[in-house]
């Protein structure tokens, strides 16, 4: 860490210290709870999708209550349609340069809504300043959020995570406890994709009518691509189980799709490049989708594909979604990373292999 950004950490936490105390731990009654508002304004698919199992949860756990969420602006179709999502309030952290007036009219908005609850839905184990200080922005009564650095100092009810606990998901859910309430399941959920007009603009475009595996090569983190020669590999033995490899890419990864149908001796399929909604909508008609650990990963598990997810990293276990329709394979820990990877999509096509939604 360089020595300016050692000086703007320390003057973040003198900053906090000095201007935020910690709220009064009101006793709560959920009977009287009427708005409840959960903050993740981080702009990553992945991140919002698993904020989902917990908006539910708090839906089916207060049925007097109106659920809002606020996300990152641009992302907030991957909830839009959700039942048990009310409200949704878009938020750009960067409007506090680029549009000062749109980022302090969202912040009075968040006061003028008298939230009951305000919900603090960053990572439990790092302290993210925007997600904390706009939930004490909200003025609401109560305030949850995980104990971690100085986040106590926006909360009234801080939790201590379980270290036991070591899902995503799961994590999210240990911000029922002040509320007294019980999880709703640990499935994602989004309608991204749903509606047929992407579907037929992929078919359209070439997206095999037969069987297909969705094979989404890219991934934000460079340490989290599996090589385009792995996925080449593996598509010959796709093939080999009667299915069509279909390559996926989006922005800065043809060349990883292009050397990945190279290594397949051309027999996967290079589909034209996709947006967001139209990578979902690949997913939902795939006979099994195969990602990396990333962002796509979760929207396909979203849209309910079966998955199979590669995972080059220590920390499958936090962002796996334990159930009938997802295997994840650490190729690190395996003699024969690409065989591992057709085993589990093999296991998962097998008519044995529950179909049922999470």
């Amino acid at each position: 860490m360089s020595v300016l950004s050692k000086l703007g950490r320390w003057l973040l936490e003198l900053g906090v210290r000095v201007l935020f105390w910690p709220g009064r731990a009101v006793p709560i009654d959920p009977a009287k709870i009427r708005r409840v508002l959960v903050v993740r304004p981080d702009p990553r698919v992945g991140n919002v999708l698993l904020t989902v199992p917990l908006c539910r949860a708090l839906a089916a756990g207060l049925p007097g209550a109106t659920v809002d969420l606020l996300v990152a602006r641009g992302k907030e179709r991957l909830v839009q349609g959700l039942p048990f999502i009310h409200g949704i309030v878009r938020f750009d952290k960067r409007d506090f340069f680029r549009a000062p007036w749109r980022f302090w009219r969202t912040v009075r908005a968040l006061r003028r809504a008298r939230y009951d609850v305000a919900i603090d839905a960053s990572h439990f184990h790092v302290f993210s300043f925007t997600s904390a200080w706009l939930v004490s922005r909200t003025r609401a009564p109560v305030r949850i959020g995980h104990r971690r650095g100085l986040a106590a100092r926006f909360l009234t009810h801080p939790v201590v995570h379980d270290p036991a606990t070591v899902n995503d998901v799961e994590a999210k859910l240990e911000l029922l406890a002040p509320l007294g309430l019980p999880p709703a399941g640990t499935a994602l959920e989004t309608l991204v994709g749903r509606d047929g007009p992407q579907v037929l603009a992929l078919l359209a475009h070439g997206l095999p009518t037969q069987r297909f595996a969705a094979i989404n090569l890219g991934a934000r983190k460079t340490t989290h691509r599996w090589a385009p020669e792995h996925f080449g590999a593996l598509a010959l033995r796709l093939v080999a189980m009667d299915l069509v490899p279909l390559l996926l890419w989006g922005p800065g990864e043809e060349a990883l799709c292009d050397a990945a149908r190279v290594a397949s001796r051309n027999t996967a399929v290079k589909a034209p490049p996709t947006n967001l909604d139209e990578l979902a909508a690949a997913f939902r008609v795939s006979a099994v989708a195969i990602t990396n650990d990333t962002g796509p990963m979760h929207l396909a598990c979203a849209v309910g594909a079966k998955v199979v997810a590669v995972f080059l990293s220590d920390d499958a276990a936090r962002w796996a979604h334990p159930g009938p329709r997802f295997r994840g394979v650490r190729v690190r820990d395996e003699a024969e990373p690409v065989d591992a990877v057709a085993r589990a999509v093999a296991e998962l096509l097998q008519p044995s292999s529950s179909t049922a939604a999470r």
